[in-house]
């Protein structure tokens, strides 16, 4: 088999090329949806595995982050006294004795 170089690449036309893809498309319709919903849930199972068995921080990353997060986490006295304030001001009130009121329509 003889195969003409010259000849070659005037055999390829982009707008046959086009249309025969589209074609292929239409006429395959399920397997090429199969075989892009194979491909996400790979790359999403590769995702998750990635994130969730391959983690790997180096002892300075982990200091690091433990260091931002005890930076970021303060104790406000004067905040706390106030919260508390408030809720002993709300069981007080919750506390208080309601005064039964003169009931106007005798209804007993």
């Amino acid at each position: 088999m003889k195969i003409d170089l010259k000849n070659l690449q005037s055999g390829i036309n982009p707008s046959d090329l086009f249309k025969k893809i589209s074609c292929f498309i239409m006429r395959k319709e399920a397997c090429v949806l199969l075989a892009i919903l194979i491909m996400a849930i790979g790359y999403c199972g590769y995702l998750w595995y990635g994130y969730a068995y391959e983690y790997q921080w180096d002892e300075v990353r982990k200091q690091e982050y433990m260091n931002t997060k005890k930076a970021s986490a303060t104790f406000n006295k004067t905040k706390f006294e106030k919260v508390l304030r408030g809720i002993t001001a709300r069981q007080d009130e919750y506390q208080k004795n309601i005064d039964t009121k003169k009931d106007i329509f005798k209804l007993k």
